[in-house]
């Protein structure tokens, strides 16, 4: 495995970093196991948040006796101070840990959330956990680039997540990524299969490697998806013509408004799994029609006619997509596809 500098941090990091989310997934057992596997593989970065359910507590306990060998990113939504710090404790206690590598305001993606981070006293408070040495560098994840210049404004801002693939295309095609790279941010690839839209690993990861400042972040479940994205990562191959013309296909086929799967519309009032619906189409391409046909796909669908068209999830969604028609196309399509209209 080899390494790279994360911007300025002076941090060096695997080329791969493993996304700790998918641990709550899986036995416990098999999450440390994976933990291990992938140190022993070079992997030394790891990537969580305090509102990923119980994946800190899994993660404190695979890294027992290889903590001071490895790089922790862990993350707060909240927007009130003490809060904001209780949650960082509580991830120090979870990981246990005394220092976290990289603490990140979690889904910086509208100015009005930005606002109240700079007006509660937060990004205050966070530097002074960083002296005390709780934190080594600052950082946000971001879904929307229209509000990352903003966080140039902020002397400590060193590291940024945000989705780097090949049909979110606003983050590497815009100007956002150079002046990231100008101001040698350290730059965290998330969602580089798309949210899981995107069932092809290596042509995602050969599109993610142009970008050489990036680290992608893949959460992982399976010992073979482990080894092989290792594998893809260190291989030198980059995009040939084939690669580019079945790219262009993905993109024409999902568009530019499509469901990243990032959980930020939820919860839904009336109880709607809104991403587990809006991906009912990928599921369709990437199983067979007797594994797409399942009684809790078809009970999530059915949930949408008790939507009420509130609109709370389109306003969270950081991506402006129009939820409420996707939730209803979604639902009819599997409907129609298994035989219940």
């Amino acid at each position: 495995m080899r390494y790279k500098s994360l911007g300025a941090t002076g941090l060096k990091v695997s080329r791969l970093g493993f996304g700790a989310l998918q641990f709550t997934r899986i036995p416990e057992r098999e999450a440390i196991k994976l933990v291990k596997t992938a140190y022993d593989a070079g992997i030394n970065f790891f990537d969580t948040a305090h509102n990923y359910f119980n994946s800190e507590e899994i993660l404190g306990k695979a890294i027992k006796g290889i903590r001071d060998k490895l790089i922790i990113a862990s993350k707060s939504t909240s927007t009130e101070k003490k809060k904001f710090l209780d949650e960082l404790n509580q991830t120090l206690t979870k990981l246990n840990t005394d220092y976290i590598d990289i603490f990140m305001f979690h889904d910086a993606s509208n100015l009005e959330r930005f606002t109240k981070l700079m007006q509660n006293g937060i990004i205050e408070a966070l530097i002074k956990e960083k002296i005390k040495g709780k934190i080594g560098h600052i950082g946000f994840s971001c879904h929307n680039p229209e509000v990352i210049d903003k966080f140039y404004g902020i002397d400590e801002f060193e590291v940024i997540m945000l989705p780097i693939n090949f049909v979110s295309k606003e983050f590497t095609e815009e100007k956002v990524y150079q002046k990231l790279v100008d101001n040698n941010i350290g730059i965290l690839g998330m969602k580089p299969l798309g949210g899981g839209r995107l069932n092809n690993a290596e042509l995602c990861l050969k599109y993610v490697k142009r970008y050489k400042e990036v680290i992608p972040v893949i959460g992982m479940e399976k010992l073979e998806e482990l080894k092989q994205n290792i594998a893809y990562m260190e291989d030198n191959s980059g995009l040939k013509e084939k690669d580019w013309e079945e790219i262009k296909k993905i993109r024409q086929k999902l568009g530019e408004k499509f469901c990243r799967d990032c959980g930020y519309c939820l919860p839904c009032p009336q109880g709607i799994n809104i991403p587990k619906v809006n991906f009912i189409k990928v599921y369709y391409d990437q199983f067979p029609l007797e594994d797409f046909i399942d009684d809790e796909r078809e009970k999530e669908a059915r949930k949408v006619d008790n939507c009420i068209e509130c609109g709370e999830c389109e306003e969270k969604c950081p991506y402006n997509l129009n939820i409420i028609d996707m939730l209803k196309e979604n639902r009819d399509f599997y409907l129609e596809k298994a035989g219940r209209e």
